[in-house]
């Protein structure tokens, strides 16, 4: 198998840590293994925050949801190690990423995982933690990847730059990068994030840093419309901890009635709702269906009503906060946090605003 023409040469190996990681409490022993061995780390959805943003051996989140620069070094690389990750269609982005033919370490507590999805140069059965510890303990620091480690900063710079436009973006409705941006910025350094599935993990995955050791991820992998519910367990899961959701306006919808669960309960999360007032995640494949058809709206059937969700909130008892300018962003979330009650942020944005899609080799 050749390798792409950008790649730097041999000898240009990734990490590639999925929940597992997260699920063992291993986030540590990572960070050490991929600073001995001078290798960048792209993890799963379900890992992000196990390396910090902004540690020069990130490149965040790779696959389906993903920033486009993880996918170009898990491309690039000559040889992927998976740490207790499941190499499904989602963190691989359909088994494309790496390509097939490129050696694989897999790390994982389940026999059945491994070897599942790609043909395994050394496969390696324990527990995430246990297993990293034996490997630090066994392996000798490496020498710098000077070439290797500056192409992947290179990637992860280019596509900071490319997103900059949009995340300080002072557009009315809102842009859904900006909304992140004031939620990277705001998010207390023992937060935990619970995100939707669908465009809401996307967004989440893709825009939102996660900079301290301090801060978790969960993403709702269910049904649309699980966040919710979700971070209403995780509140009482970790009643001292901020815990704030996110999810589209069209998941929130799915399970609204959760939030006199939470009035009633006294369950103070906080949930951010991205209201572009459909559900346009739906916008690409009902447009494709309706495509030289004659006598259809597709619209009708991603686009909803202007609902002010903050007074909804207020109906069912929790605190309601309304923001259509985007630097109110922040201050609206802190006061949220700082409230004591159950509440929502009703984020106005902007309904043509779709996740990108991700890179693909």
């Amino acid at each position: 198998m050749r390798r792409p023409r950008s790649s730097p040469g041999r000898g240009v190996p990734s990490l590639s840590p999925g929940g597992g990681v997260t699920a063992s409490g291993a986030q540590a022993e990572l960070v050490k293994l991929a600073e001995m061995l001078s290798i960048p780390v792209a993890t799963g959805l379900n890992a992000k925050g196990a390396i910090p943003d902004g540690h020069p051996l990130s490149v965040d989140v790779c696959g389906s949801y993903s920033r486009w620069c993880a996918n170009r070094v898990v491309s690039e690389a000559d040889l992927v190690i998976f740490i207790c990750s499941h190499t499904g269609s989602q963190v691989t982005l359909d088994w494309k990423i790496p390509k097939v033919g490129i050696p694989v370490v897999q790390i994982d507590i389940d026999p059945s995982e491994l070897g599942r999805s790609y043909p395994t140069t050394v496969a390696l059965q324990g527990d995430a933690r246990s297993t990293l510890r034996r490997l630090i303990e066994a392996m000798e620091p490496i020498g710098a990847r000077r070439e290797w480690v500056g192409r992947a900063q290179q990637l992860v710079r280019e596509w900071r730059e490319e997103v900059a436009p949009l995340a300080n973006s002072d557009a009315v409705p809102i842009k859904p990068e900006r909304l992140c941006k004031e939620l990277t910025d705001v998010l207390p350094s023992n937060a935990v994030l619970v995100a939707d599935t669908g465009h809401a993990g996307i967004w989440t995955g893709s825009m939102v840093d996660l900079k301290s050791p301090g801060q978790s991820y969960l993403r709702a992998a269910g049904s649309l419309g699980w966040a919710l519910p979700a971070t209403l367990g995780a509140k009482c899961a970790a009643p001292d901890r901020p815990v704030i959701g996110f999810a589209g306006d069209g998941g929130f919808w799915y399970h609204i009635g959760e939030l006199e669960t939470a009035a009633r309960y006294g369950i103070n999360a906080v949930m951010v709702v991205n209201n572009n007032r459909s559900l346009n995640q739906d916008k690409r494949g009902n447009e494709r269906a309706y495509a030289g058809v004659t006598g259809g709206n597709p619209n009708e059937l991603w686009q909803f009503t202007n609902v002010n969700l903050a007074k909804v909130a207020e109906s069912m008892g929790c605190l309601g906060i309304r923001v259509e300018r985007p630097g109110d962003i922040g201050s609206a979330i802190e006061r949220a946090l700082a409230s004591g009650r159950p509440a929502v942020v009703d984020v106005a944005t902007d309904m043509n605003a779709v996740a990108p899609p991700p890179w693909s080799p």
